[in-house]
């Protein structure tokens, strides 16, 4: 009987020398064939649009010399940057098997993934 080793467990995510289970997922680790962490840039769609509107309300009340639409728009404009300021990129472990590649977890924590692929690398070169 083979003892099964660990080499990383945190939450729902468990890393051993013959299984990668997170979540409800369990991946045979025979069957992976390589690990990549992949970085996705954070989205800035909403925290743009309300740049753009705020800037879009000052420019108005500028043109109108409305003094308090451009104090609304400028507050607008900063919210919208602070929105902004605040996104964070995706990063994810992505493992390719001989049947294709599977986006296996992703998180906001660079780190975490960093921890899951260096186990994930251990635990593949553990199989000699």
């Amino acid at each position: 009987m083979t003892t099964e080793t660990t080499f990383f467990q945190s939450g729902n995510i468990t890393v051993t020398n013959a299984r990668f289970i997170v979540g409800g997922q369990t991946f045979a680790m025979r069957g992976i064939t390589s690990v990549q962490g992949v970085r996705t840039p954070a989205s800035y769609g909403v925290s743009g649009l309300v740049m753009m509107i705020g800037a879009g309300v000052a420019a108005g009340g500028f043109l109108n010399s409305l003094v308090g639409l451009v104090i609304i728009g400028v507050v607008i404009l900063a919210a919208g940057i602070w929105l902004a300021t605040r996104q964070k990129p995706t990063f994810a472990v992505v493992l390719r098997t001989a049947g294709g590649e599977v986006t296996a977890y992703q998180s906001k924590d660079s780190s975490c993934i960093s921890q899951i692929i260096d186990a994930l690398n251990e635990s593949i070169v553990s199989h000699g």
